[in-house]
């Protein structure tokens, strides 16, 4: 089986364009009872769209600042991916078959993707 490495931002692209679905090939955590009872993350296919959640700084009753996620922009029945899953050092994705890419975010998390009609 031959591979092609594509470029990860092309990838971005083509989900910001709505050109993409995907499904979790796996997502682990570090609690293996709660990942073999979750299916260790596998999802079906679902249309891609990367998630832009918006933050805020909040003062405790301290007087303490802390920056909050306000809005996680997460919408259901969608597979939401981020900006910086495209951006780490340890990722990569290449083509597997001519038909699916493989998505590597990091040694815990992988996608399977597919462009969509």
């Amino acid at each position: 089986m031959i591979t092609k490495t594509i470029r990860r931002d092309w990838l971005k692209r083509q989900i910001e364009q709505g050109r993409i679905e995907a499904k979790c090939n796996y997502h682990l955590t570090d609690d293996y009872a709660y990942d073999n009872a979750t299916g260790f993350g596998r999802t079906d296919w679902l249309k891609c769209r990367i998630s832009n959640p918006t933050w805020k700084e909040i003062t405790t009753y301290l007087g303490e600042t802390h920056t909050v996620r306000d809005d996680p922009d997460f919408i259901e029945g969608m597979m939401n991916l981020h900006d910086h899953d495209f951006t780490g050092k340890c990722g990569s994705a290449w083509w597997d078959d001519g038909s699916t890419i493989t998505l590597v975010v990091h040694s815990n998390l992988s996608y399977d993707m597919r462009l969509s009609a």
